[in-house]
């Protein structure tokens, strides 16, 4: 007797709204504001623009503040916001990418 072949593997992925919202933010920072850092207000209120209306501001809030505490492959700085020029707040960024 031989033994069943292993099911396939499923090639399709599942992505949260958390998924997308990141992706937006990565490439903000990839295009209009590569080499600037953002603060968590203007992250929002620029994810909101760049999405669609069925996403939810508290998700993106939610997203935003998660990526704060974990920010890979961006990175946390405090100093002036590259938008609402506000001094020394934490702002999220793309390093190593120059304007």
């Amino acid at each position: 007797m031989s033994t069943p072949p292993p099911p396939p593997s499923d090639p399709t992925a599942v992505y949260t709204a958390g998924d997308f919202i990141r992706r937006v933010i990565e490439s903000l920072f990839r295009a209009e504001f590569r080499g600037r850092v953002l603060c968590a207000r203007c992250l929002v209120k620029q994810a909101k623009e760049h999405l669609d209306r069925s996403y939810a501001k508290r998700d993106v809030i939610e997203v935003i503040d998660e990526l704060f505490v974990t920010p890979h492959p961006m990175q946390v700085v405090t100093g002036s916001c590259g938008l609402c020029t506000k001094k020394k707040v934490p702002c999220l960024g793309l390093p190593g990418l120059a304007a």
